[in-house]
């Protein structure tokens, strides 16, 4: 049988904390030594680690821990809806403009935002209230931590 999807089990407007668990999938080496080849990937767990460390600073989620496995890792998260809404419409834009920027300076990080950029990603108050919703969202977190890794991955493994 699947699993139930978060947002069956817990209202995301509520605080919570969430046991997450994210697989590699091919029968892939997420970090560790591949017992098949012997090749190490190690290295990825700094991956992961700066991933979650950047993911945490600008969602409305604390991280409580974490385990990186040889297939799979495991994250607990607590999600803070409550300090979310008392975010500015500009902090909120902010912090998204960080997690889906339109531009990216040398170094591949999100540039600084313009007031013009800041200005649009606050034009709606529908938006502004969805953009909301989404920094305290686990399963928008836990999104962006898997695609992040594994394109990385795909990318070095060549597929």
């Amino acid at each position: 049988m699947a699993r139930q999807n978060r947002s069956e089990i817990f209202d995301p407007l509520e605080v919570s904390v969430n046991h997450c668990i994210n697989r590699a999938v091919r029968r892939a080496m997420l970090c560790g030594v591949d017992p098949y080849s012997g090749q190490s990937f190690e290295h990825r767990r700094e991956w992961v680690r700066e991933r979650l460390v950047f993911l945490a600073a600008n969602y409305g989620i604390d991280l409580l821990g974490y385990a990186i496995m040889g297939n799979h890792l495991h994250v607990i998260l607590r999600n803070r809806p409550d300090i979310v809404a008392e975010w500015s419409d500009e902090e909120v834009a902010r912090r998204i403009w960080n997690l889906f920027p339109k531009r990216k300076d040398d170094d591949g990080q999100p540039a600084e935002p313009s007031e013009f950029d800041l200005n649009m990603l606050q034009a709606s108050r529908d938006l502004i209230a969805e953009y909301r919703r989404r920094l305290s969202d686990v399963s928008w977190l836990m999104r962006q931590l898997a695609e992040k890794i594994a394109r990385l991955a795909n990318e070095e493994d060549g597929c």
